[in-house]
């Protein structure tokens, strides 16, 4: 009797064979997927989707953020390797007067100015020190910094990624993963690497300076040639904050990066809140939270720690 039932385990058929075949099945399914994600436009894709019986469509972020509550900066984000405290302190600024919290150099809103050349000018003068560096050099740019990188911004301004629904189906969430890479591709993404990893110093005011631009239309559109409207920046700031895609993007970012990322990201989600423009109900209640943990236990020397401390310890108490 004891035979008989070794034979029965071992009966081909069993249950247990079948299930490396379903799981390889599936891992195969999977890569398709994501070769059909990385190497498909978007257009081939939502043919694809329509074609298989996916009825799903892709929402499309339709509020509002244009004015500020405070002095503030925004930033744009592309792949780059993880790097250590260590390094972002030696390229943060420290040590030059010139570039720590209080000095001319560092500077959120102007009180009382109303027009942009200020933050216009600062802008330019970072796009030329761009086209002095080795590093940009080696990348054979098409055309000066002034030109290409504000291209770079408004294509990806009249493509933001998808911030509603990402978890509907499985090829919303890999779509968002790879937005970067499928809409400025893998050049684009290795040159702002460098930015990021080389420019720490000027870091937080240019990003300020163009967050700042972004409330003057005309002063964009006049300097830069770029129309940002309000939707793309509550697109982009609910990616970061709100969808899977997003937040991978900014893990694979260095905490400096990260943090301002993050910041100016619940600013405007905030001012869509005063304005009530938060179509997609994006909560940044523990958004807030946790960027106050990360900043104050960061060894990071921010430039402007103590404006995004009090500006968050507000915002706390405000959704509390």
């Amino acid at each position: 009797m004891e035979n008989h039932g070794l034979e029965q385990l071992d009966e081909p058929g069993g249950s247990g064979s079948v299930v490396p075949y379903i799981v390889i099945a599936l891992l195969v399914l999977v890569i398709l997927i994501l070769l059909l994600v990385f190497f498909l436009s978007p257009d081939s894709i939502n043919g694809l989707r329509s074609s298989i019986g996916s009825s799903s469509s892709q929402p499309t972020a339709e509020s509002n953020v244009s004015s500020k509550t405070s002095e503030t900066g925004g930033s744009l984000d592309g792949d780059s390797p993880g790097r250590t405290d260590s390094d972002a302190l030696t390229q943060s600024g420290e040590g030059d007067p010139s570039l720590v919290p209080g000095s001319d150099q560092v500077s959120v809103k102007r009180a009382g100015d109303g027009e942009c050349s200020g933050w216009a000018d600062n802008i330019e003068s970072f796009f030329q020190t761009l086209d002095t560096r080795d590093y940009i050099k080696e990348f054979q740019l098409d055309f000066p910094s002034g030109v290409y990188f504000p291209e770079l911004i408004q294509k990806l301004v009249d493509n933001p990624p998808i911030v509603s629904g990402e978890t509907d189906d499985l090829f919303t969430i890999l779509q968002n993963t790879a937005h970067f890479f499928r809409i400025i591709g893998k050049k684009n993404i290795l040159v702002l690497k460098g930015i990021l990893d080389r420019e720490q110093a000027t870091f937080e005011q240019t990003l300020a300076d163009f967050y700042e631009l972004t409330d003057e239309p005309d002063c964009l559109k006049k300097r830069f040639n770029l129309t940002i409207g309000q939707d793309p920046l509550y697109a982009y700031a609910g990616f970061f904050l709100n969808t899977m895609g997003g937040r991978l993007y900014l893990f694979r970012r260095d905490s400096m990066s990260r943090m301002v990322v993050n910041f100016y990201a619940i600013l405007i989600i905030e001012q869509a809140n005063l304005e009530g423009r938060n179509k997609y109900g994006i909560d940044i209640k523990d958004s807030i939270d946790s960027l106050i943990i990360e900043i104050e236990s960061s060894r990071i020397k921010l430039q402007m720690r103590d404006y995004y401390l009090d500006t968050l310890y507000d915002l706390k108490v405000k959704y509390q």
